[in-house]
């Protein structure tokens, strides 16, 4: 399979590399608004750099991951979809409303995937706070706070120990506010 990934920042190295040693992958094209740091990505990774974005709509790729900036996703997304292509894209889908629609609508058109990347709720820390609260062990809950730092850089990983994962903090306050 050839994928094409846009976006070579913190996400996107985290993707390539994982996809880079995934069997079924034959080869990554990546592209990034700053060609070098797309090539220098590519040449780490043994993979191509493409010039610009499209490229990867026109090199035969099998899919597309969008790890892009967030205010080009949903145009990203309508155009993987007007090309007939499956989509994994970072959240969100777009900056508003209108955006996500207008995304949805293109794929929905087409016939063709998109998958959203939200990895937080499968997070270790919101899975632990999340069965701390329906178990009623921490009481009413007025607010939770939740906090994550990701690793910098993240690194590619088969473990799921919680020390593979994200760092998370959460707490709770069973106080009301008044005012």
């Amino acid at each position: 399979m050839r994928i094409g990934l846009i976006g070579a920042g913190r996400i996107g190295t985290f993707h390539a590399t994982t996809l880079s040693r995934h069997r079924d992958v034959g080869s990554l094209i990546i592209t990034d608004v700053a060609p070098a740091r797309a090539h220098e990505l590519a040449d780490r990774l043994g993979e191509t750099a493409a010039p610009g974005v499209d490229e990867i709509f026109t090199w035969g790729v099998d899919a597309v991951i969008i790890t892009a900036a967030t205010a080009a996703h949903a145009e990203l997304i309508g155009r993987a979809a007007r090309s007939g292509l499956p989509v994994f894209c970072e959240k969100p889908i777009a900056v508003d409303l209108p955006g996500t629609l207008s995304a949805l609508s293109e794929v929905d058109a087409a016939g063709t995937i998109l998958q959203m990347g939200f990895q937080r709720r499968f997070d270790v820390g919101y899975t632990n706070a999340r069965e701390a609260v329906r178990s009623g062990r921490l009481g009413r809950l007025h607010t939770v706070r939740a906090m994550t730092a990701d690793q910098s850089p993240p690194r590619p990983t088969t473990s799921r120990s919680p020390a593979a994962s994200t760092a998370t903090a959460w707490s709770t306050t069973s106080t009301s506010c008044a005012g």
